[in-house]
């Protein structure tokens, strides 16, 4: 019975280690990537910031509860991929400290920049609750003159239908002394806004786009005539 005993668990044992190394054969090789989400909201802002072509424009910042902050871009904070992000756009991200009534941030670089409500250059951003109902149509304008006697400008539209329809295009063009080029572009589908998320659905593929309205008044309150798509400001066209 000892020697029955024993080669049961000589068996047992030989299958064990060998399905060990085929489970280590299979996955040898294999990374598993540890994808880093969005630390903890403090707030959403957004600042006025100047810029060549451009005399001045306006950007959204969301502040985190860890002191870092980032310049919102294309995709929502809900998706974020923080290790990602800080790798492809390093400039996004910095540190941020609040002192009295004014915010202190600091760039990828070192550089601090001070920032103030109610002093004309910060403004609080506000995540879609329905309270605040959105106009039909917006449009971001920009280019300008970059020298040389060449000149660029893009127009980019949205409008929206009703409560569940969108549609959107963009006319743009480039003159230069020798040549000028002009293009056009319109798409439509079905859109839904939950926070500081808009999903606008195409048919073919559905993109989710950072999302913020902006401010006015003072106290400062949610307003229709600004709004903030992928990082980019909107002004209303009505």
């Amino acid at each position: 019975m000892k020697i029955k005993h024993l080669a049961i668990c000589l068996a047992i044992s030989s299958f064990t280690l060998h399905l060990s190394a085929t489970v280590n054969k299979k996955n040898r090789g294999v990374h598993h990537k540890l994808i880093v989400t969005a630390p903890a909201v403090e707030g959403w802002y957004f600042r006025a910031v100047s810029g060549y072509p451009a005399a001045i424009a306006f950007e959204p910042v969301v502040l985190f509860k860890n002191g870092e902050y980032f310049d919102v871009g294309d995709e929502p904070i809900e998706t974020l991929d923080v290790a990602a992000s800080k790798s492809s756009r390093p400039k996004a991200w910095g540190t941020w400290k609040k002192t009295g009534t004014t915010f202190y941030l600091t760039n990828s670089e070192g550089k601090s920049h001070d920032y103030k409500l109610g002093a004309g250059n910060w403004f609080p951003a506000y995540a879609y609750t329905g309270s605040v109902k959105l106009k039909k149509g917006y449009e971001k304008v920009s280019g300008g003159d970059y020298g040389n006697g060449t000149n660029a400008l893009v127009i980019k539209k949205i409008n929206f239908v009703d409560d569940t329809h969108f549609a959107e295009g963009s006319n743009g063009g480039v003159m230069t002394p020798g040549a000028t080029a002009w293009k056009k572009t319109a798409t439509s589908g079905t859109y839904k806004i939950y926070g500081n998320t808009i999903e606008l659905n195409y048919g073919s593929k559905v993109i989710k786009k950072s999302f913020a309205l902006g401010a006015t008044g003072s106290p400062a309150h949610p307003t229709n005539t600004i709004i903030f798509i992928g990082g980019d400001a909107y002004t209303d066209t009505e």
